[in-house]
């Protein structure tokens, strides 16, 4: 059983407005790209009318994943912290790129910083204890907020550009 409702690629949000039951009824084509019909929506027609849906289903029914794997919706609400430890902001949304996931970090200021998911950007993530750590020049731009914010100085970390190649 899963749900359809509006929205846009990307993280799903806890929003119900025009979501709807469905029954996987079959699944054809290939495994990247499956083509499933529902028993809910007997027609093409019918199917075109939620194109742009997005379709979700409830997490006691998720795969188990391995270690150091994560479902983009245990990662927003994560607090941020910076490789000294500093609480720096929240995973806001997760935003999915054809390169590689995109953590959207809003600080305390509201301030947005866009933050790549690769090992080399969050080099932990401590579902447990509810924070992630964001290895340097990857939140210069949201330390600067943070910091201009509390009216204190930041601290020298070097020229604040990471080669990401």
């Amino acid at each position: 059983m899963l749900h359809a409702r509006p929205g846009r690629e990307g993280i799903a949000l806890p929003e119900t407005a025009g979501r709807r039951t469905l029954t996987v009824d079959t699944v054809r084509g290939e495994t990247e790209y499956p083509i499933v019909s529902f028993r809910e929506i007997p027609s093409r027609e019918e199917a075109e009318g939620i194109r742009g849906y997005l379709l979700e289903i409830p997490s006691s029914e998720l795969p188990p994943l391995g270690e150091d794997e994560f479902y983009p919706f245990d990662l927003v609400g994560l607090a941020v912290r910076d490789s000294a430890g500093r609480q720096v902001g929240e995973v806001g949304e997760v935003i999915h790129s054809p390169a590689h996931p995109l953590l959207t970090v809003k600080s305390g200021s509201g301030q947005e910083t866009l933050v790549p998911f690769v090992e080399a950007a969050v080099t932990e993530v401590l579902l447990d204890e509810g924070y992630l750590v964001v290895g340097d020049g990857f939140l210069d731009q949201a330390l600067d907020t943070e910091e201009e914010a509390s009216g204190g100085k930041k601290a020298e970390q070097g020229s604040g550009t990471k080669d990401r190649g």
